[in-house]
């Protein structure tokens, strides 16, 4: 997927090192295994071995949340991979290799190679991680993307310790309202700074519209059969028309 809004981590190198195996946590039934793997390109700088303990041990606890606020384990192995700047720049283009720290496509989890492993890192980690487990089953085409992407942005903004809309993202969504650029919102395609804003609006006003629960009731029936607007019927009888509405009013209310 598509990176995180949050703010942008410069690549470094960082070293050849074992692969690693990693369950969820203790206190909950095993998931399916997480594998970190190193690009055999790697250089290293620095101490291997911090860095590999940090890397595991932030994967786990992304993991971890990812897994307790959506409800349900990961049913699929998963593979983190970290790789050069060099190759991340040909899988995801020159823009994500010098603003994105790890990027989810095709199963695995992708890390920019020497990306520094700060708070901003933590919440993109959980972005990616997010999207690996709405796609557990190769299920996340059966959502929208603004839905995709803003229970992504709301997790990896949890990680960070932002639970609701700061003073300028409620301004930012104010002016999109008043120039009528608020809705539709995006059903698929390419993201943009303002559209991953406005996914992350958007689910936090169904989080406090409908209930986290009703809303996760919302995610599951969409990934398990169907389509996302006969799903929102099933539990909620809204349509996506419904939604945005009332997604309007709601930020013409924010102040």
């Amino acid at each position: 997927m598509d990176s995180s809004p949050a703010a942008a981590v410069r690549a470094r190198s960082v070293p050849l090192l074992a692969v690693a195996l990693l369950a969820v946590g203790p206190g909950r039934t095993p998931a399916a295994d997480v594998q970190i793997s190193w690009d055999k390109d790697l250089a290293f700088e620095w101490d291997r071995a911090s860095y590999e303990k940090t890397l595991r041990e932030m994967v786990r606890a992304s993991e971890a949340e990812v897994s307790s606020w959506l409800g349900w384990p990961r049913s699929r192995a998963l593979e983190v991979r970290v790789v050069t700047r060099e190759r991340y720049e040909t899988q995801f283009g020159s823009a994500a290799a010098w603003s994105s720290g790890a990027r989810y496509a095709r199963g695995a989890i992708h890390v920019n190679g020497g990306a520094r492993l700060d708070g901003s890192f933590a919440g993109i980690l959980t972005h990616e991680m997010t999207h690996a487990f709405l796609d557990d089953r190769g299920t996340a085409w059966r959502l929208p993307t603004w839905l995709n992407e803003g229970l992504a942005e709301r997790l990896g903004y949890r990680t960070r310790g932002l639970h609701d809309l700061t003073t300028t993202q409620v301004q930012q969504l104010e002016v999109a309202l008043q120039q009528r650029q608020l809705v539709p919102l995006a059903a698929g395609g390419g993201m943009t700074p303002f559209r991953y804003l406005q996914s992350f609006a958007a689910v936090l006003f169904l989080e406090k519209k409908l209930g986290k629960e009703t809303l996760l009731a919302v995610v599951r029936r969409a990934m398990k059969q169907g389509t996302f607007e006969q799903a929102l019927d099933a539990e909620v009888r809204w349509t996506t028309r419904n939604v945005e509405e009332g997604f309007s009013y709601w930020v013409d209310h924010l102040q």
